[in-house]
């Protein structure tokens, strides 16, 4: 049994290549009989300068100090590093959730100051088919349904399992042959959280219906893995043909079948660090893009997230990163003979001969001037040679412009505030008007 056991945790890190690394590994120790036991295998398999050890005192027990005070003896006999965090500070609600995030923010940290790529924890094969049950329960979801996996990215390395695939029963009969000293946590006996009701009632009441409930799970386990497994890597395929740097191409989304758009939504908003999709939103961003009577619109998915589609394209943009509609770009007298630069960097200007790329020629009288370039507003049009007028906004919609990039758009207007050119885009009519005593010069709108 007991070679049994170091060749399990051999073989893990054999599969990540730790032995191929000059990194140490930390692992994460509370003083129970699990972590106790990965410890001691640990100790035969690492010497000392490969070996960290992370604890965190929750001060939620009394003997929480005797635990601590005991590792800290462990660990200078085995000659490896502790580190040890306190943790005070508890929530008046939650108090569970927020303990594991306190250990796995510790972790990341420990990670951090002693350079190590792993981070080892203790779950092993009961922990697996509890966790699965819990998922289950809780979510329905088949990626929660999986439990835990064996490794995951975490912090700047990898979280390794090495005993997932180990009964309790051996981890404590291992810690008996070899004497191994633990510390019993007696809120484990109580039924005040989720996990022990699983592990004390509902777990053994299937295994009274059918022994081997727990190898049917670790079985479920297996296949389910098998198959997110496969549905990534054709997400991942997908991804690279219907995503480029963040934006979805709506045409090739809309192609495919109703579980693949919420697969690659899904993927989507979480490569870019969003937030996690939940089923409901998915729905209602996948209508959202689907609807081909609406081109070009914004939706909310989130209060602080906005879905823009532009036509053709779809991103995500965090909303104080958008600009305002009152926001102010630009605001400034124009210069003639001058040619001013965009942000997307091409120029333009208004000149009083003819450039190489003059776009419309305009008498102005002197009463129009000066004339001022400013941002848009939602009352402006645009005379048309029929002595009709446009808005603005049919403008940029008839073109095409991108919605997130309408509300940056710069329009040149005379002393009256009359729209003379939506720059980049179209310019007014304006005839000479013969009137008396009314001097006229001719202007060039130029872009390049």
């Amino acid at each position: 049994m007991a070679d049994q056991l170091h060749l399990t945790v051999k073989r893990c890190l054999e599969r990540y290549r730790f032995f191929s690394l000059k990194q140490p590994l930390v692992v994460a120790v509370s003083t129970g009989v699990d972590s106790m036991t990965l410890l001691h295998v640990l100790g035969s398999l690492l010497s000392a300068d490969q070996l960290v050890v992370a604890h965190v005192n929750h001060h939620l027990r009394a003997q929480s100090q005797q635990e601590e005070q005991f590792l800290r003896q462990q660990c200078q006999q085995m000659g490896v590093r502790l580190y040890v965090d306190q943790w005070e500070n508890h929530p008046q609600h939650g108090i569970e959730n927020a303990a594991r995030q306190e250990r796995y923010r510790f972790f990341a940290k420990v990670m951090h100051e002693t350079k190590a790529a792993y981070l080892l924890t203790a779950h092993h094969e009961n922990d697996l088919a509890e966790t699965m049950l819990m998922k289950l329960l809780r979510t329905g979801d088949a990626t929660a349904t999986v439990g835990i996996r064996e490794a995951r990215p975490f912090a700047n390395g990898q979280l390794l399992r090495p005993l997932l695939r180990v009964t309790k029963k051996s981890l404590v009969e291992y810690a008996r042959v070899h004497q191994l000293k633990w510390y019993e946590d007696a809120t484990n006996q109580e039924d005040m959280t989720l996990r022990n009701r699983v592990r004390h009632h509902y777990l053994p009441e299937w295994e009274r219906e059918n022994p081997r409930v727990v190898d049917h799970l670790l079985k479920f386990h297996d296949q389910l893995t098998e198959l997110l497994t496969m549905k990534d890597d054709i997400v991942s395929q997908l991804m690279t043909r219907i995503v480029h740097n963040g934006q979805l191409d709506i045409t090739s989304y809309q192609q495919q079948v109703p579980v693949i758009r919420h697969c690659l939504l899904y993927r989507w908003v979480n490569d870019q660090g969003m937030f996690a999709l939940q089923e409901q939103r998915s729905h209602q961003i996948d209508q959202f893009l689907c609807n081909q009577q609406s081109p070009s619109s914004t939706m909310m998915i989130s209060n602080d997230l906005q879905l823009i589609k532009n036509y053709q394209q779809a991103e995500l943009k965090k909303v104080q990163n958008l600009p305002t509609k009152n926001q102010k770009v630009s605001d400034f007298m124009v210069k003639f003979d001058h040619w001013y630069t965009r942000p997307a960097g091409d120029q333009w200007g208004i000149f009083s001969h003819p450039q190489e790329r003059t776009i419309a020629e305009l008498w102005l009288t002197g009463g129009q001037l000066p004339l001022r370039v400013r941002t848009w507003r939602p009352t402006d049009r645009i005379r048309l040679k029929s002595g009709h007028h446009q808005a603005i906004r049919r403008v940029l919609i008839n073109q095409k412009v991108p919605l997130n990039q309408r509300q940056q758009q710069l329009v040149v207007v005379d002393r009256f505030d009359q729209v003379l050119w939506l720059i980049g885009h179209k310019t007014t009519w304006l005839d000479r008007q013969q009137v008396r005593n009314q001097r006229y010069e001719k202007r060039y709108f130029c872009q390049k």
